[in-house]
């Protein structure tokens, strides 16, 4: 008998680790291509390629393509990629790419979703697939540039966002979400969104609607290399995975990371630990195949700064493995081991609340340059009628009721931060009621800043010439904290005044928004403060180091500059501990600088400085 319950006792505990994966705090899937399904073919061919695989890296899930450019996978290559997965404890689950074809005449092709061939091919496509899988995502394809006749004349008078939103909706609702769950009332359908969200509307995702019609959304977190033909920055593989949960708490299922454009493996890396600091559950790597190959060896000029990624601690590794050329593979599972350990320790993410209303449009991703310039910003859909501060972009202007209510968050003490671009927007709808600007069309190269308060007074060279908006004020009724000169002449970068019993201030943006990263640390560290009442930390130092904090007490930094930066943190508590080392960062105990429109206070706070080696993350904790 105690060699039964032995016995059944072993088989719970392998049960439990099987459950639990090979991550303490998510899970990580693969998706595997139509092409690669079809290529490979057979239960015996996938034992070759899967044994090479897994000495790189491990998987708890795949996604199994079923259909792709205009190509369906085979039958049996499907049911052999089935079976051999479920076979090695690998969860599966479907996927499905809506494309017709490629750079024939653009450099992606949609279906026409006005063409009754295509739908059924649409229709087709996810009963097949549903009969096979009880999950199903589709690739960021489910969009459309059709502008085919049949398109133009359904469209009418509706503008291109109108039209393809409500077509794509009702295509969703009754020919792929409907369809599935007839096949499969157990088959959930998920939309994959991609990283171009301030461009949703004008090509067909509503996320007014689609999040709803579908079961759920995943989130394409690529920022690749800012150099690249997008430019995205690359916190927004933080910060787009924070609005697409925020749009529907608990329904945005992972993060969707490709080797595009890295022209370095740090910055796959960084795309890695930035989406799962996000705390999604899941990460799917595109794709399979793009993970067996070898990632590029270049030369990094931060090679011997000790960063996060070492690639001789890496290649060492990969050889006690039997990994003679390690792949990106082998890249991500290093990235993995690194994060892991620490998303444990993180609470739930607890940014700044950035307001940005349903497909508004408006200073088009501007939220993550913030973001690469220290301000811990989080988007969120809805207005939020508490709290202790609000960052306002041009975007949140599109909210007809916009100005009510600032004045109700204002009158209960809240601070808002308002941009140029914002005021500029409303300055003829009502905002003069709060406070009288005009943001002209007059434009100044400035390279010099003067800062106010804690962080001056001085004056400090930005790294390049700025080009900023001309804004004008009523002298006595709103003040500069940070001037900008040029010949002798100056105009605010950040304003201030009153109203009730909340402060507002207005964000001057440079008309190129990386220029952000060109004004003088002394400047950014006001903004950050000014835009910080409430938060448990606030960060001092260079652009180009992000802050990513968390409801426990707990922060992360990360630079993404290519040489050491030192920077400081400023916490309302008695010690910061480094969750990685359990040690104490030594530190000082300041006054606290009121900002302009709060009172002064005998209140402290302890500043520490650490140092952050280049493509790196550190993280802490307020005790």
């Amino acid at each position: 008998m105690r060699k039964y319950f032995t016995l059944v006792l072993a088989a719970l505990v392998l049960t439990v680790a099987a459950q639990a994966g090979n991550y303490l705090n998510f899970r990580n899937t693969a998706y595997i291509m139509a092409g690669d399904v079809n290529r490979i073919g057979t239960v015996e061919n996938w034992e070759k390629s899967y044994a090479e695989f897994s000495k790189n890296l491990k998987l708890d899930k795949v996604y199994i393509e079923t259909f792709r450019d205009m190509t369906y996978s085979d039958d049996k290559a499907l049911d052999a990629a089935i079976k051999f997965f479920k076979s090695k404890g690998i969860e599966v689950s479907g996927g499905i790419t809506y494309n017709w074809r490629g750079g024939v005449r653009q450099r992606w092709e949609s279906f026409c979703y006005s063409n009754p061939e295509h739908l059924a091919i649409i229709k087709d496509v996810i009963e097949r697939t549903a009969k096979l899988f009880d999950e199903i995502v589709l690739d960021d394809y489910y969009f459309t540039n059709c502008k085919d006749d049949l398109c133009i004349e359904a469209k009418g008078d509706l503008s291109w966002g109108e039209f393809r939103s409500n077509r794509l909706d009702e295509v969703a609702r009754d020919y792929i979400v409907g369809p599935a769950h007839r096949i499969n009332p157990d088959c959930k359908v998920i939309v994959k969104y991609p990283n171009w969200y301030d461009h949703f509307y004008g090509l067909g995702f509503d996320l007014a609607r689609g999040p709803w019609t579908f079961d759920g959304v995943y989130t394409g977190t690529e920022t690749r290399d800012h150099t690249s033909e997008q430019h995205l920055q690359a916190y927004e593989s933080f910060g787009i995975m924070r609005y697409f949960e925020n749009i529907r708490p608990g329904h945005n299922f992972g993060g969707w990371v490709d080797t595009g454009g890295a022209s370095y493996p740090d910055l796959f890396a960084e795309q890695l630990w930035l989406t799962l600091l996000s705390k999604g559950p899941e990460i799917t790597l595109f794709n399979y195949s793009g993970m067996t190959r070898t990632f590029r060896s270049v030369e990094r000029p931060w090679a011997g700064d000790n960063p996060t990624l070492n690639l001789d601690d890496l290649k060492a590794e990969s050889a006690r493995r039997g990994v003679s050329e390690p792949t990106w593979g082998r890249v991500a599972q290093y990235a993995y081991d690194k994060i892991d350990p620490i998303l444990g320790k993180l609470g739930n993410p607890k940014g700044i609340p950035a307001y940005k209303p349903f497909n508004a449009e408006g200073e088009e991703f501007l939220h993550n340059y913030m973001g690469m310039a220290g301000v811990p910003v989080e988007i969120v859909p809805e207005f939020p009628k508490d709290g202790k501060a609000l960052i306002l972009t041009e975007a949140a202007s599109a909210d007809p009721d916009i100005l009510a209510k600032m004045k109700a968050f204002l009158k209960k003490g809240g601070d808002i931060v308002v941009t140029s671009g914002f005021y500029k927007a409303m300055q003829d709808k009502g905002i003069k009621g709060i406070f009288e600007m005009v943001v002209t069309d007059r434009k100044a190269d400035i390279e010099t800043v003067v800062v106010q308060g804690g962080y001056g007074p001085g004056r400090f060279k930005t790294d390049v010439p700025i080009k900023i908006p001309v804004l004008t004020y009523f002298t006595n009724d709103s003040w500069e904290l940070i001037t900008t000169l040029d010949y002798g002449n100056g105009w605010p970068l950040l304003h201030h005044s009153v109203y009730s019993e909340g402060n507002i201030y207005v964000w001057t943006i440079p008309d190129n928004f990386s220029h952000l990263y060109a004004l003088p640390a002394q400047a950014l560290n006001l903004i950050r403060k000014t835009a910080s009442p409430g938060m448990d930390v606030y960060m001092e130092g260079p652009s180009q180091v992000a802050l990513f904090t968390y409801d426990n007490g707990t922060f992360v930094a990360h630079s993404f500059r290519d040489t050491p930066v030192e920077v400081s943190f400023a916490v309302k508590g008695g010690k910061v501990t480094d969750l990685e080392s359990g040690k104490a960062l030594e530190g000082s105990r300041r006054p606290v600088s009121p900002v302009n429109g709060h009172p002064r206070t005998n209140e402290q706070e302890l500043v520490v400085r650490t140092v952050i080696p280049p493509h790196s993350f550190r993280a802490f904790k307020i005790d």
